[in-house]
């Protein structure tokens, strides 16, 4: 079967899921409207919002074939006139505005880039622009709040020869971030992302997720979610189907001759993916990878998913790469005479963003301190805990330091890593001399009670920290804001 007979195809497979999310929302349309009522305002709502997509990976141009349908209701309260998405590939179209570093191109610069097909909402064709890495749609008439919205595309996207968290080397193909996502309105003003030469400048809401990916069947995969089936085609294919709930994004990993390690921790299955003969330091970062589950599901709050899977491959720029259930590690960590304590680290800070950006979400462009910050602080009371290392001389930042700053506002990648990571660290070991650390525990397991599966912002964390504490913060938040 050709790539295009299977593109069809995959349309008529979509439209099918799609009739399958329909009905299920008609089944409970009293009650998912009712609840949105309840928090107007933000759209979209997580409960109420589903991705079904098939995709098809052509590795003879590297290019990602994909249908998209989207499932959800307008809980923005309301008439919506345009809807935003990310249309992340397009931040490698242009070589003086990729945020790739120059290394990461191993054979020189290479494009990569997503084109919408064809765009329809609620079953009309609609207009659409594309603005930097967000796409515009302009809806035909107003739809009004509590209205159910059915978005359906068809799109392609050009894989680069790039060492990235975007991109493909040696058979491996990451791809983070690789499809059309709705993006986030909140009040009047949508959460679009920006094109940073540093950090991760997106905020996405939690969705449900069914996906369909063809490959060839020399190749492996590894993603988001449950592969709940896979079937081999008589054309020397392999289609996988995946099953991916409460997830912040949809992470997909393509790769060649790549070795499964898999453990049972804890009451957890870690899965460990490694180019082949790398069983005996893949096996560690497994066991590893169990130990941190298990400080911070017993300090904070349970890790939300029955698997937890790492990937070691070919990427510049991070040491790591976090994603709904699976985070990327560049496959250097594999030499011998790595470094094991900055190993360590990078791992549980990894780990940590299942919590905050997974779970408790936030618009990672305007307020990158709140799951940098945080995911710093949580990796090194891990290393403390558990593997009895000291914690870091944090005096540089007694006097505090400007957390309250977008990415844009930031002058290089430096000062991004001093404000959200070292900044944001410190004002979490700052509050533990002020409260103690018992106290602020009790202020993270609120504030992820209270923002789980959600977006939260500065004054949602700062609320939770007053609700907690009976006496007046404002001078320390002061010196931070």
């Amino acid at each position: 079967m050709s790539k295009y007979r299977f593109y069809l195809a995959a349309i008529v497979i979509g439209a099918l899921c799609a009739a399958y999310f329909i009905y299920a929302e008609q089944k409970g349309d009293t009650l998912a409207v009712s609840s949105s009522l309840e928090t107007a305002g933000i759209f979209p709502q997580t409960e109420l919002t589903a991705y079904d997509m098939s995709l098809y990976l052509d590795i003879n141009d590297r290019t990602l074939y994909g249908t998209t349908v989207i499932d959800t209701i307008n809980t923005s309260g309301q008439a919506l006139e345009e809807l935003w998405f990310t249309a992340y590939p397009n931040a490698f179209h242009d070589p003086t505005r990729t945020p790739a570093p120059a290394d990461a191109y191993y054979s020189g610069f290479n494009e990569g880039w997503l084109k919408i097909d064809s765009f329809k909402v609620n079953g009309t064709p609609v207009e659409y622009q594309e603005e930097d890495i967000s796409v515009r749609a302009i809806l035909p008439a107003p739809l009004p709040s509590d209205k159910k919205l059915k978005i359906e595309m068809t799109w392609r996207s050009k894989i680069p020869k790039l060492a990235y968290r975007y991109g493909y080397q040696n058979g491996v193909y990451m791809l983070g971030n690789f499809y059309p996502a709705l993006n986030v309105l909140q009040g009047q003003e949508w959460h679009n992302p920006y094109n940073s030469k540093f950090g991760d400048p997106f905020c996405f809401q939690v969705a449900n997720y069914q996906v369909r990916v063809n490959l060839p069947e020399t190749y492996d995969m590894v993603s988001t979610g449950d592969t709940v089936n896979i079937a081999a085609e008589d054309n020397g294919r392999t289609l996988y189907w995946v099953q991916a709930d409460q997830v912040r994004d949809f992470c997909l990993l393509v790769m060649y001759d790549y070795q499964e390690s898999s453990q049972e921790i804890k009451g957890r299955n870690i899965k460990c993916y490694a180019p082949s003969n790398n069983s005996c330091i893949v096996n560690k970062i497994a066991e590893q990878s169990g130990e941190i589950l298990e400080y911070y599901s017993s300090a904070i709050g349970p890790y939300p998913y029955a698997d937890f899977k790492i990937a070691f491959v070919p990427m510049k720029g991070f040491h790591g790469m976090e994603y709904s259930g699976l985070v990327f590690l560049r496959e250097e960590f594999l030499h011998p005479g790595y470094d094991e304590n900055k190993i360590q680290f990078i791992l549980a800070h990894e780990i940590a963003h299942q919590w905050w950006y997974g779970m408790v979400g936030n618009d990672q462009f305007r307020e990158p301190w709140l799951d940098e910050g945080l995911a710093n602080w949580s990796a090194y009371k891990y290393l403390e805990k558990c593997r009895g290392q000291s914690t870091p001389d944090m005096t540089a930042y007694q006097s505090g330091v400007k957390l309250n700053r977008q990415l844009d506002e930031m002058r290089s990648a430096q000062d991004y890593y001093n404000t959200a990571y070292d900044g944001g660290g410190a004002f979490w070991f700052g509050l533990e001399q002020e409260l103690g650390e018992e106290t602020v525990i009790k202020v993270l397991r609120n504030y992820l009670a209270a923002n789980k599966f959600k977006i939260a912002t500065t004054e949602d964390l700062l609320a939770a920290i007053k609700k907690e504490v009976p006496r007046d913060m404002e001078s320390y938040f002061d010196k931070w804001f």
